[in-house]
């Protein structure tokens, strides 16, 4: 972790591994084309696959991607251009930032959504611990 002394709005998308250096060139291009006033630096990283069931990286190695606009500049239209080449490439979303993915689209992306889903139920199953966005993708 490090401080963060610069608020801004981020989007972080997490790609398998063969499909992430092709998508980051995507992104930059957009970048660079379109929205070359961003300051913001790209971040890149490798993560290891493993097996918690709604990690973005369940089962499979990913290259993570994340592109960020200063808290005073509209970011709408840079994350509207750069989400559909991360969805382009099978990309999953990072749960706390940014993203548009229905319910329909997580449980796509998540080979063990349902399990979870059964398993929160039985937990809670009256959703008392499930915020806005929640109730709107897992409930």
């Amino acid at each position: 972790a490090n401080d963060r002394n610069v608020r801004f709005n981020e989007m972080e998308y997490h790609l398998p591994v063969e499909e992430g250096i092709k998508a980051l060139g995507e992104v930059r291009d957009t970048i660079e084309k379109h929205f070359s006033e961003a300051f913001f630096p790209i971040e890149c990283r490798f993560i290891k696959g493993e097996e918690a069931w709604l990690s973005p990286f369940y089962q499979r190695d990913s290259i993570s991607i994340a592109v960020h606009r200063y808290f005073e500049e509209d970011y709408q239209p840079m994350f509207k251009a750069i989400e559909p080449i991360f969805r382009k490439y099978g990309g999953r979303p990072h749960w706390g930032k940014l993203n548009t993915f229905s319910r329909e689209e997580f449980k796509k992306s998540y080979p063990k959504w349902n399990d979870f889903i059964e398993l929160r139920r039985s937990f809670d199953p009256e959703s008392k611990f499930l915020n806005t966005y929640l109730k709107d993708t897992i409930a």
